[in-house]
């Protein structure tokens, strides 16, 4: 979170109405809200580092923060940038309670700034609410169960000086009334002074942060453009680890985001991440760590224009890559001995040391090289390649056997479906020849009736002959 100008500073310490305030906070958010109007506008308020260097916990100032934000001392909104729709976060912090109009006046003047699209007042939590009622409550019945002539403390009277109210004509602790001016109260006995308390010995920390700066339009863009290059597998937490972004950036000072787009893609798959997440991998332990060795650029080559083994400019090989990978194949030089078989030291011949034939690393000191030649997990991978190919063997003589029954079959099928057809048709054939058949045994009978008809007609009637043979 990044601190914002409330309104022109008024005074170089706390104003004592803040200090009295004690309904709104206790003295843990006294003391940071303190620290925050200290700081100058611009300064990245985390609460860890506050924590960590005054010594307390980050719960405990956060639950402090939560109750100056209900009290209205902080402001925190949250701003969408044009360029590149990320929202940021900012506080404005009050060395009094801010009012209604100046949160208007707060948030009209940030929708002015440039590059600002949008900006909204983020609410305090419902725990922080909590606490806050909670410590009021708390402040009250202690303040009811005091006594009455003590429960107002007066730090100043009217009417006297700044110099006079250390001496003021006030209730003394004692509860008698001071003498006036002219005569003196008695002095009270001095009180022993405590001990020296010991200070805490400073935690230590791996090294100190320094405050984080607003990246650019370019530079959120850049970033943004190299974030959607990793993998959905790689499964990266929501929000952006610093550690990541640093990385990032720092690749970004050397290349250009479409080259590390490339390079995340190429790493993927070429060390071996792709195979580690697949079902049965070995897996991915931290997730933010691969991401930062994806992006992050090589320093086992001097060219910088090497891009893991390929010159950019060129598109050639890297020949300083090539030839650290050859003096890595190449085998040790022996040590020098004597004749006798013994080192030029006089002592026993140095024991010789077996290198796996397949990633050439050493073997131990004093062993025997296995008779495959391989180191165990050179060994491993061998053998779970060979149950793989195997596996890939046997799954592909079962798919064949089944696209062989299933020609099989098929063929079965189809010569079924021929002998039916051939039926059919034979069958289709009969019927004709049988219908043509009655149709012609039809014809002749008619034919033959005719005929008879015609005689029978020519007996009975041979009158009829005549004008039949006439016509």
């Amino acid at each position: 979170m990044r601190k914002r100008s409330g309104r022109p500073p008024r005074f170089a310490a706390v104003p004592n109405e803040t200090v009295d305030d004690a309904f709104s906070f206790d003295l843990e958010g006294l003391g940071l809200l303190t620290v925050v109007l200290r700081h100058r506008d611009g300064y990245e308020i985390t609460l860890a580092e506050i924590a960590e260097k005054y010594g307390y916990g980050r719960d405990g100032l956060a639950g402090a923060w939560g109750m100056l934000q209900v009290a209205r001392y902080v402001i925190k909104v949250k701003i969408q940038w044009a360029g590149d729709n990320q929202w940021s976060t900012e506080v404005v912090v009050y060395d009094t309670p801010a009012t209604d109009d100046e949160v208007k006046e707060l948030l009209a003047s940030i929708a002015r700034e440039p590059g600002v699209r949008t900006v909204k007042l983020e609410p305090p939590t419902k725990s922080a609410q909590e606490r806050a009622a909670k410590h009021r409550a708390k402040v009250e019945a202690k303040r009811k169960k005091a006594n009455p002539e003590r429960r107002k403390l007066d730090y100043e009277v009217p009417g006297q000086s700044a110099g006079e109210s250390s001496r003021g004509r006030g209730r003394r602790r004692d509860g008698g009334e001071d003498q006036g001016s002219g005569a003196a109260a008695p002095a009270a006995p001095a009180a022993a002074a405590p001990p020296p308390r010991k200070a805490p010995a400073p935690k230590k920390s791996a090294r100190k942060r320094e405050p984080g700066r607003r990246l650019t339009q370019q530079e959120a863009a850049a970033v943004k453009q190299v974030e959607a290059a990793f993998p959905q597998e790689l499964q990266l937490p929501s929000y952006r680890p610093p550690v990541l972004r640093d990385a990032i950036l720092e690749a970004l000072s050397a290349r250009s985001p479409e080259v590390l787009v490339e390079r995340v893609k190429r790493r993927w798959w070429k060390h071996g991440y792709e195979e580690a997440v697949m079902p049965g991998g070995k897996g991915i332990g931290s997730p933010v760590g691969v991401a930062v060795a994806l992006v992050r650029p090589s320093v086992d080559c001097p060219d910088p224009m090497c891009e893991d083994g390929v010159v950019l400019d060129t598109g050639a090989p890297c020949r300083a890559c090539e030839q650290r990978t050859e003096d890595r194949k190449r085998p040790p030089v022996p040590a020098q001995r004597g004749e006798s078989g013994e080192d030029q030291g006089g002592g026993a011949p140095a024991p010789r040391r077996w290198k796996c034939r397949e990633c050439t690393t050493l073997g131990k000191t004093g062993t025997e090289a296995p008779e495959d030649g391989l180191c165990g997990p050179c060994r491993k991978e061998a053998q779970e390649a060979e149950a793989a190919a195997a596996r890939l063997r046997e799954d592909m003589a079962r798919a064949e056997a089944q696209r062989e029954e299933q020609a099989r079959e098929r063929w079965i099928e189809l010569v079924d479906d021929a002998y039916r057809e051939h039926d059919d048709r034979e069958r289709a054939a009969a019927e004709e020849r049988e219908r043509r058949e009655a149709e012609k045994q039809r014809k002749l009978r008619d034919a033959e009736e005719q005929r008879r008809i015609r005689e029978q007609i020519a007996l009975e009637n041979p009158e009829l002959l005549a004008y039949s043979q006439s016509a």
